[in-house]
């Protein structure tokens, strides 16, 4: 029988580099995450400039605008930890996801949420 050889440094290089199998795993998850969230995130019809003039969402270069601020994001916390997900504009994000910000009326849109149990494990 063989000996075991304890490598801590190589096992902390397995589990949280970038670059490894761990790391190359959680690249296709945020991958996968980012594809499904582009996919899903609306984009606004020039008839519905509800916000008026003064908005982000009034200018013409907000149709597809949520949909172009998706971005994959890979990267370690604060305790050293691997993770990967999927970013968007806060604050329309914020709001579609939560339904119509603090009134409530516009329906949820929850395209983040939803993307993020788009990347399943097989």
């Amino acid at each position: 029988m063989a000996d075991l050889q304890w490598d801590d440094a190589a096992l902390e290089d397995l589990l949280h580099s970038i670059d490894g199998p761990v790391g190359r795993f959680v690249k296709e998850k945020t991958a996968q995450m980012t594809t499904a969230a582009e996919a899903k995130a609306p984009i606004q019809k020039p008839k519905n400039y509800s916000w008026g003039r003064d908005s982000s969402s009034y200018l013409p270069r907000s149709l597809g605008y949520l949909k172009g601020t998706v971005r994959p994001v890979i990267g370690y916390t604060r305790g050293n930890q691997l993770f990967g997900g999927a970013n968007a504009a806060f604050g329309p994000t914020l709001f579609l996801e939560r339904g119509g910000g603090r009134h409530g009326h516009a329906r949820l849109i929850p395209f983040m949420t939803e993307s993020l149990y788009a990347a399943f494990i097989d």
